[in-house]
């Protein structure tokens, strides 16, 4: 870094979260620099119209082929992989295989004949429309750019065992040009199989020993959690054999019951992770298929217990409390709460933006004057709020409520403006509203303790409790069925989400037969 400066350097990952938190280890990289393959490969070519963000079009000329649209910042920061999932449309179907065909580099003469239709199709509509499609972007640099971008001295690619042959490829081709090429990896944490990646591909061509570093000492998994993922990966038919330290700490596993399983989380589950919460230590509940997440994140809900996903941002599902768009749920509550005393550090009197946030949710008739909800919108939304304000804007009856409410405390401010929301309304403050009445405003502010999400969504993260789901999707357990490297590919999932655990491990029952053998 010091010889060749932090212009001269670029860093690339399979996420921009992953790269950026390589970056941000005292490393002084210009922030331009850092970025996934797919993003460093559309910036090179000159950013170009994404089609898996440009669908509407093909949906319509193609019904029984329909694709649901990506947000193209969010793929291309990595935020978006696929993972199985029981809601794929038949067109997703489609263009994932003909993305892992094209990431394994085979001949189309190998290609199903299906395959082959609906890759005519789709090429032909990407070209009357002018995009290119994510694998397009690192097949054209691979063809045509001979670089990185900005010429780098040192390539820094991490993750690379994520990364399927074409994108190896790639990135070997421009580490020939750089004057230190840097390819980190772990081949047991090949997990994105069903993209291309293969740990072949990552562990071939070989290099020189001498040219291998093996950081051999875990400083997240402890010992019970090490012994247990170390018998599991040792299955697989194909590795680089690696010393794998674990920290010095016992640590823990459990084996919960048959009946803890995914779809049962009210008895032993939520009885441990509560007691965890209250212990102060984070809580991971890990399932291999996102869909199976339904019963527990239900079960959340109805608890009050706040969860996220911070690896998943876009998944509101998986991050019901986000607080980053000023007109989301949890920010409508706290506009309500922070003009209220009880409100604590941060208390302040109701501006016309607050009240115009918490007011847009609540039903007219009898509560609201005429035309006051559009006059909101249209008013500052710095301008104090004053009694005379809310006896313009509410009906006598339903300020005389308010205020009762309002010497009553913040909670029963709370439990006012809930019942008086339009039916809609009511279901989406529910959830945000339930945490604020038992862990006050600050909870939707907080940094949930409890993290839900799949393997794959997680891979880099970490808890220090983690409960691991056995079950498999019906493609999974196919998979599981078939041996040799497909089996492979489950076991290293598995592994994967294991090794996530910095204090306790809980193996959790099988909702099904179609479960990996934990």
């Amino acid at each position: 870094m010091d010889r060749f400066g932090p212009d001269a350097v670029l860093v690339t990952s399979f996420s921009r979260a992953a790269a950026a938190e390589l970056a941000g280890r005292n490393l002084p990289v210009a922030s331009d620099r850092v970025g996934t393959l797919h993003s460093h490969c559309w910036h090179a070519l000159g950013g170009p119209e994404i089609a898996e963000a440009n669908v509407e079009e093909w949906n319509k000329d193609h019904a029984h082929l329909t694709i649901t649209p990506q947000k193209r910042p969010g793929k291309l920061d990595g935020e978006e992989a696929v993972e199985d999932s029981d809601q794929e449309k038949a067109g997703d179907a489609f263009l994932e295989q003909l993305g892992r065909f094209r990431g394994l580099m085979l001949p189309k003469h190998t290609w199903p004949a299906n395959l082959l239709k609906f890759e005519a199709l789709w090429t032909q509509y990407k070209e009357a429309n002018g995009l290119l499609d994510f694998t397009d972007l690192i097949e054209k640099c691979l063809r045509d750019v001979a670089m990185a971008p900005h010429n780098p001295a040192v390539i820094f690619a991490d993750e690379a065992q994520d990364l399927n042959r074409m994108q190896l490829s790639l990135v070997r081709k421009w580490g020939e040009r750089a004057s230190y090429f840097i390819v980190a990896g772990d081949d047991d944490q090949t997990i994105y199989s069903f993209a291309g990646a293969t740990p072949e591909a990552f562990l071939k061509p070989e290099i020189p020993e001498d040219h291998k570093i093996i950081l051999k000492q875990s400083y997240r998994v402890p010992r019970a959690v090490h012994r247990f993922a170390e018998a599991l990966i040792r299955k697989v038919t194909l590795r680089q054999p690696k010393e794998y330290l674990p920290r010095a700490e016992d640590g823990a596993l459990e084996r919960l019951s048959k009946a803890d399983t995914c779809y049962r989380t009210e008895y032993e589950i939520l009885k441990t992770a509560t007691q965890h919460i209250e212990g102060c230590q984070t809580v991971m509940f890990l399932v291999s298929c996102s869909y199976m997440l339904k019963g527990l994140i239900q079960v959340l809900r109805k608890e009050g217990i706040p969860f996220h996903n911070p690896y998943r941002r876009s998944n509101g599902f998986w991050n019901p409390l986000r607080v980053g768009k000023r007109s989301s749920t949890p920010n409508r509550i706290l506009s309500l709460l922070i003009g209220h005393p009880d409100y604590g550090e941060g208390h302040r009197a109701w501006t016309h933006g607050d009240l115009a946030l918490w007011a847009e949710l609540m039903q007219a008739k009898g509560i609201l004057r005429h035309g006051v909800k559009a006059k909101l919108k249209a008013g500052d939304v710095t301008t104090p709020v004053t009694m005379d304000h809310l006896a313009q804007i509410f009906e006598a009856e339903a300020l005389d409520q308010m205020m009762a409410a309002w010497d009553a405390g913040s909670a029963a401010l709370l439990k006012w403006w809930q019942a008086r929301l339009t039916e809609d309304g009511r279901r989406r403050v529910e959830f945000p509203a339930d945490v604020a009445r038992r862990g006050g405003p600050g909870a939707l502010l907080d940094t949930p303790q409890v993290l839900v999400g799949t393997i794959h969504s997680v891979k880099g993260g970490q808890a220090d409790v983690v409960y691991l789901f056995p079950d498999l999707s019906q493609a999974g357990d196919a998979q599981y069925a078939r041996g040799g490297a497909p089996r492979d590919s489950v076991m290293r999932q598995f592994y994967v989400g294991a090794t996530r655990a910095r204090e306790k491990l809980y193996i959790c029952g099988q909702a099904s037969n179609m479960a990996i053998p934990l």
